[in-house]
This record gives structure tokens, sequence and C-alpha cells, in this order.
């Protein structure tokens, strides 16, 4: 029984302060009934917004680390390459190296 007292008095107290609520700040009821129904509505469509993105984003890093998976065979080949290219350069690179390091001395 004590429960049931105390829906009844929050559900009173609940009333008279929305009644004194849209009679000092003269709203009539029914508009302010709509611009809540309104803003509840645009506030249940921007939380779907935002739910859709947060699928659509699950999705998208997905697609990512799928297409870096993907990727690693050729960034190692292009590795390789760049290792045997360096490889075949260095002999060169030294000798360009010395060149220059005997005009630099006279």
């Amino acid at each position: 029984m004590g429960i049931g007292r105390f829906l009844t008095g929050a559900t009173l107290a609940t009333g008279v302060g929305l009644a004194a609520y849209l009679t000092l700040t003269k709203q009539d009821p029914l508009t302010w009934s709509k611009g809540v129904r309104a803003q509840a509505k645009h506030t249940a469509q921007k939380v779907d917004d935002l739910r859709g993105a947060k699928d659509q984003l699950t999705r998208n890093v997905a697609k990512l680390s799928q297409a870096v998976t993907d990727a690693q065979p050729t960034l190692d080949e292009i590795q390789v390459a760049v290792d045997k290219f360096g490889f075949k350069v260095a002999p060169r690179v030294a000798a360009i190296e010395e060149t220059l390091a005997k005009w630099d001395a006279e």
C-alpha cells in the first residue's frame, strides 16, 4: 500500500509541476505536447542515424582491415625489390661518394 501512495504522490507532483510550468511560461498544453512529441521524434531519428553511422563505420573498418591484409604480400614484394635495388646501387653510390670526397679534398 505504501508504494501506491508514493506513485500517486509522484504523479500528482508531476502534474502540478507541469501545470505550474505551463502557466508560468504561458504555453498551451496541446502546443507543448506537440513540441515534446516532435522533439522526441527528432531525438529518436538522430539516435537511429547514429546507430546507422556506427554500423557503417564498423563495416568500413572491417573492409580496411581486409584491404591491409590483402596488400601485405604486395608491400613485401616492393620491400624486397627496394632492398635488391639498394644492394645493386651500393657500389656505385660508394664510388660517387669517393669521387666527391676527392674533389672536396682538392
